[in-house]
C-alpha cells in the first residue's frame, strides 16, 4: 500500500518540529561575579598578556564607546572582530578595564571583507578548534561577549546549516549553521548581536565558529561554518598549543566565560571618538 505523499510530508514536518522543540530548553545561567574595581585594575595592568609600554589610559576629554567583541587567535597578538566593529575608527582598542586599553592595529583579511584582525604587541591564548566530526544536529554551542552595556552569555543546540544575507550589496548569502537557543545568563535583556565576531565554542571550549547574529523571535542562534573559521586561520599566526578542555556546561557557562574575558582570550573593542 504507498503513503500519500501528503502524509509523508507531514510525518516529516511533525519529526522537525519534535526535535527543535525538544532542544529549545532554557538553560540560564547565574550572573558572572562582579568586575574588578578601577584600583584592581591598575595594579592588574602589569600582569595582563600585553606589552606594558603599549598599555594606554583612555582619555578623559574624549569619548570612548564600546563597540563589540574580539577573540584571541594568536599568542603574538592578532585578534579577530567584525569589520563593522570598527568601522569608520581612527582610534580602535582592546578594553582592559578599569580606564586602560591597548590600541588596535588594523589588518585585513584576504576573501573575508566582513572581519578583520587586530594587532597588539603581546596576546593571549588561542582557542583550539574543534573536530569536524563533533559538529552535529543536537551539539550544544556556547557564545560569550560584550554588548552594549554589560557582559553575557548564550547558549543554543546546533540545527544544522543554512545561509543568511549579507548586508554587502552584489555579495553571495554568507554560509551559516543555526542553533536553537537556549538559554543566556541572567539579567541579560539586551540583544547578543554585539557577541558577533566572538568565538562559539562546544562543550570542551573548542572554537566551532565565529558568532553571526541573533534572530530572538525565532530563538535562533547564527554562526559562521567551521570552515570559515579555518580559512581565517590559515592567515594568523595560529598555534593552540596544549589542549585545554574547559568543560562548559549549562549551570557553569557564566562563570568560565568570566573567565576568558579575564584572561582576554575574548575581548572587548571600543573606539575614541575624537
Amino acid at each position: 500500500m504507498r503513503i500519500p505523499d501528503w502524509l509523508l510530508y507531514l510525518g516529516l514536518l511533525s519529526g522537525i518540529l519534535w526535535v527543535t522543540g525538544k532542544w529549545h530548553e532554557v538553560n540560564n545561567a547565574p550572573l558572572p561575579p562582579s568586575p574588578p574595581t578601577s584600583a584592581e585594575m591598575a595594579l592588574f595592568a602589569n600582569f595582563t598578556p600585553f606589552s606594558t609600554t603599549t598599555i594606554m589610559n583612555l582619555p578623559s576629554d574624549s569619548p570612548s564607546v564600546m563597540r563589540g567583541t574580539a577573540f584571541s587567535v594568536s599568542r603574538t597578538g592578532q585578534w579577530l572582530l567584525m569589520a563593522d566593529t570598527v568601522a569608520k575608527c581612527q582610534n580602535p582598542f582592546l578594553n582592559i578595564g578599569g580606564g586602560l586599553a591597548v590600541a588596535l592595529k588594523i589588518q585585513p583579511i584576504k576573501g573575508h571583507p566582513n572581519r578583520v584582525f587586530g594587532l597588539t604587541e603581546g596576546g593571549s591564548t588561542p582557542f583550539t578548534m574543534a573536530n569536524e566530526d563533533r559538529i552535529k544536529p543536537g551539539l550544544r554551542a556556547f557564545v560569550a561577549g560584550y554588548s552594549t552595556n554589560s557582559v553575557g552569555e548564550a547558549t543554543g543546540r546546533l540545527i544544522g546549516n543554512t545561509t543568511i544575507s549579507n548586508k554587502r550589496r552584489m555579495q553571495q548569502p554568507i554560509p551559516a549553521m543555526a542553533w536553537a537557543a537556549s538559554g543566556r545568563t541572567l539579567g541579560l535583556e539586551e540583544s547578543i548581536n554585539r557577541f558577533a565576531g566572538g568565538p562559539a565554542l562546544d562543550d570542551n571550549g573548542h572554537a566551532v565558529g565565529i558568532m553571526l547574529k541573533e534572530k530572538p523571535r525565532r530563538g535562533r542562534i547564527y554562526t559562521t561554518r567551521r570552515e570559515t573559521l579555518v580559512s581565517i586561520l590559515e592567515q594568523a599566526d595560529y598555534r593552540p598549543g596544549a589542549d585545554i578542555k574547559l568543560n562548559l556546561t549549562k549551570r557553569n557557562y557564566a562563570n568560565i566565560a568570566d573567565s576568558l574575558r579575564r584572561e582576554y582570550r575574548i575581548a572587548q573593542v571600543g573606539c575614541i571618538e575624537r
